[in-house]
């Protein structure tokens, strides 16, 4: 069923309430309702929403395309392990030196707290002794290090088998004589190598009494002889020590707590 247009209803309801009008005012009235109908409008509270919702897209547009361009950052790192400089004569974490060596004798402890390593027993190692082919001393140096004097022995081949033991006093026998040898200090230890020889390659003092060393006064060898080389160290107090092999150049170490 076709509904009639709102205009002609409101005519039709016009005519029927009021009276009849002025020939001039009733066709005025007629000319304008029968003009074009006027264009609807959109209700504001719809434009309005309209209006809201594409803000709302255009804001989430734009915050995703930032988040997406962004470059991911990687957390920021600590700084790296600093590399330090070893000394070479660093003692090494599994020395070859062995506690409680054949021949050895006890000796009292320091006053201080013993260092990891270190020991007041008697300790040996090193390779199998070869009298009929001994390696060459080249130099014998000591010195102080932190928490130590540190005394070595160098060779030009592998460190043969040694002993390092702890004495009561400094007075040594010297070989082949047999004659007393005293050092500086009232306790000691004698140093073995067993294998090795100084004669023809060790040019150095066969006596050394550095300065500023507070335990390891003085360091004399006391022994060349058939292949076994001897040296004794004259401490100034009984003192718990480190012996062992290190290679580049071939080295005897020996530290003694301070």
């Amino acid at each position: 069923m076709r509904r009639r247009p709102l205009r002609d209803e409101l005519r039709d309801v016009f005519d029927d309430l009021s009276e009849p009008a002025h020939p001039a005012l009733s066709a005025r009235i007629r000319e304008r309702m029968a003009g074009p109908p006027p264009s609807p409008r959109t209700p504001r509270l719809a434009v309005a929403v309209a209006l809201v919702t594409a803000a709302v897209l255009v804001g989430s547009l734009v915050f995703f395309s930032r988040h997406a361009a962004a470059p991911r950052t990687s957390p920021a790192g600590g700084p790296g392990p600093t590399v330090g400089t070893v000394s070479p004569e660093a003692p090494t974490p599994a020395p070859t030196a062995v506690a409680g060596g054949p021949g050895g004798t006890g000796a009292t402890p320091s006053p201080g707290a013993t260092l990891a390593g270190f020991t007041c027993a008697a300790q040996s190692g090193g390779g199998a002794a070869n009298a009929a082919a001994p390696v060459g001393v080249t130099a014998v140096r000591l010195g102080a290090q932190s928490g130590f004097d540190r005394f070595v022995i160098e060779l030009d081949g592998p460190v043969p088998h040694f002993d390092v033991a702890p004495q009561a006093g400094a007075t040594f026998t010297q070989d082949a004589s047999g004659a007393r040898v005293t050092l500086r200090g009232s306790a000691g230890l004698l140093v073995t190598l067993r294998g090795a020889r100084s004669a023809g390659t060790y040019t150095g003092p066969a006596d050394l009494r550095p300065a500023g060393t507070p335990v390891l006064l003085e360091a004399g060898q006391v022994g060349d002889f058939e292949g076994v080389v001897h040296w004794g160290l004259g401490l100034s107090h009984a003192a718990c020590f480190h012996a062992y092999t290190l290679a580049g150049p071939s080295r005897l170490v020996v530290d003694v707590q301070t």
